[in-house]
C-alpha cells in the first residue's frame, strides 16, 4: 500500500433511501487514503488513459455496469480487507502482485439500524482501490468513460470517487 494522504468529503446524502431511517451516505476521496474500519465490501478501479480520453474498467452485472467488486460476507464470517482484495485482484487480474492505494470510499453512518440493515454500525465502508501502476483485467468488462457511462452509473455510490480520480488525472 502507498503512504496515506489526506482525505476529502466529496459528498454526502442526508436520508439515503437505501439505508435505515436517520442515516446518512458520505463518500470520501483522496489518491492513498487509510483504509476506514469496518469495511464491508471491496472494489477496484482500473483506470486508463487513452487517445479517447480517460476511461475506467467496468464489469457487467445483474443490476448494469459496476467496479469489479468483492462483498467481504456479513456478521463474524466476514473476510478481512487484505483477504477479501487479494481474492478480488487475483479473479480480476489474474496475479496478486500488485500495488495498491484506497482512493477513497463510501462510508454509510447508520446511527439506528432497521432490520433490514445487515451491516455494522454506526459505520460500514465501501473502499475502492487502486493499482499504483497501469495493469490489464483479465475478465469480460468495458472501458467507459465518464461521460459515456454517466447515465448508467448515476445511482452507483462509488462514482463521485471515480470523478475525483479522474478529474485529478485530466489535470495533471
Amino acid at each position: 500500500m502507498s503512504a496515506v494522504t489526506p482525505v476529502e468529503l466529496v459528498t454526502s446524502t442526508p436520508a439515503a433511501p437505501w439505508l435505515s431511517d436517520g442515516s446518512t451516505a458520505e463518500v470520501w476521496a483522496g489518491t492513498a487514503v487509510e483504509v476506514p474500519d469496518p469495511c464491508i465490501i471491496v472494489s477496484l478501479l482500473l483506470p486508463r488513459t487513452t487517445s479517447e480520453g480517460h476511461r475506467f474498467f467496468c464489469v457487467p452485472t445483474a443490476r448494469g455496469l459496476d467496479l469489479p467488486t468483492k462483498p467481504l460476507g456479513p456478521g463474524p464470517g466476514r473476510v478481512s480487507v487484505d483477504e477479501g482484495l487479494a481474492q478480488l485482484v487475483v479473479q480480476t487480474l489474474g496475479h496478486a502482485d500488485v500495488d495498491l492505494a484506497c482512493v477513497g470510499y463510501v462510508r454509510n453512518v447508520v446511527p439506528v439500524p432497521d432490520a433490514t440493515y445487515p451491516h455494522p454500525t454506526p459505520w460500514a465502508h465501501v473502499p475502492v482501490f487502486e493499482p499504483t501502476v497501469e495493469v490489464d483485467p483479465v475478465v469480460t468488462g468495458s472501458w467507459v468513460s465518464l461521460d459515456d457511462a454517466r447515465p448508467e452509473l448515476r445511482a452507483r455510490h462509488w462514482r463521485p470517487i471515480v470523478e475525483h480520480r479522474l478529474e485529478a488525472s485530466a489535470a495533471r
